[in-house]
């Protein structure tokens, strides 16, 4: 019997909110399931970012409550996963995954999940206020912080008495850097983000991750871990 070839979607910038309300359509084996918004979105694959305010592990499941300042939803983890020795309760984290419904309550079930800045949780819910045509009189207000937290990453500025002038050599730009190291961990299989984080010596390596993430650079082969293009 030929197998089916799923789809892989997108994973779509989405708001808390608009996981709350909505339905989660099972399809058939042939159709892969997904989330029906209210304004009849359908949802494969969601990208978050939100504060962990609860964490609980019950039996070989953990549980992290994360909230956006529009609404709060479990994320779930059902096999053990090395990045939740390193998030705790205040953390900032992104979250890749898809939306499931279990005794009436949605929640994700995470594919990725990576602490990040706490900048861009602000900059996540302007951005998402604005493509959906909402105040528009924020475009110029939010280039300022979506502006500097990129230049921690995309920028590599060199002051008068640098590398380049002693010795004519250019500093490699983080994300470069980080490239670099995922191709040396893979041995073939893709390389666990815990592992890249661990073995960085960059400071903002999740968020350095989650940008190559966004822009297609790596991918993730599967759940947890990433590989170059």
């Amino acid at each position: 019997m030929e197998s089916t070839k799923f789809l892989r979607h997108t994973a779509i910038k989405t708001l808390i909110h608009t996981l709350l309300s909505g339905n989660f359509v099972q399809e058939d084996e042939q159709n892969q399931n997904y989330f029906l918004t209210e304004q009849k979105e359908k949802l494969y694959r969601i990208n978050v970012i939100g504060i962990i305010v609860h964490k609980e592990t019950v039996g070989s499941i953990t549980n992290l409550l994360i909230d956006d300042g529009s609404g709060s939803i479990p994320v779930r983890f059902f096999e053990e996963n090395d990045i939740l020795k390193f998030v705790d309760v205040s953390d900032v984290v992104f979250i890749i995954g898809k939306v499931r419904m279990y005794n009436e309550e949605n929640y994700i079930s995470s594919e990725i999940c990576v602490k990040s800045n706490p900048l861009w949780l602000k900059v996540r819910k302007k951005e998402l206020k604005i493509s959906h045509g909402e105040q528009q009189q924020e475009n110029i207000s939010i280039q300022k912080p979506i502006t500097k937290i990129k230049n921690e990453y995309e920028e590599n500025e060199l002051s008068e008495d640098n590398e380049f002038e002693c010795d004519n050599k250019i500093e490699m730009l983080p994300f470069q850097k980080m490239m670099i190291l995922i191709k040396e961990l893979d041995s073939g299989e893709g390389v666990l983000i815990e592992d890249i984080i661990e073995k960085s010596s960059l400071e903002n390596s999740g968020d350095i991750i989650i940008k190559m993430l966004e822009k297609g650079d790596i991918f993730q082969n599967v759940p947890g871990k990433v590989k170059v293009l």
